[in-house]
């Protein structure tokens, strides 16, 4: 039986997320979305969609403005 990721490889800091949908529009893998949830500031939220398929490649750490996203390395 094939290992199974336990969490996920992209963290994302919702209290700092403005929800521009960059990390979205760069992630080559689709791994994000927008979600209909909101934070504190009233902005949609990204979210990490399929974990599964995150190569790590940072592309949504680096195009964030807000620096609201993290990957494990």
């Amino acid at each position: 039986m094939p290992a199974t990721k336990s969490k996920s490889p992209v963290f994302i800091q919702a209290e700092l997320c403005k929800g521009c949908g960059l990390c979205v529009y760069y992630c080559p893998k689709d791994v994000l979305e927008m979600s209909k949830d909101m934070n504190e500031k009233g902005y949609n939220l990204a979210k990490v969609a399929r974990p599964d398929d995150c190569i790590k490649c940072q592309q949504c750490e680096i195009n964030c403005p807000d620096l609201a996203i993290t990957v494990d390395s």
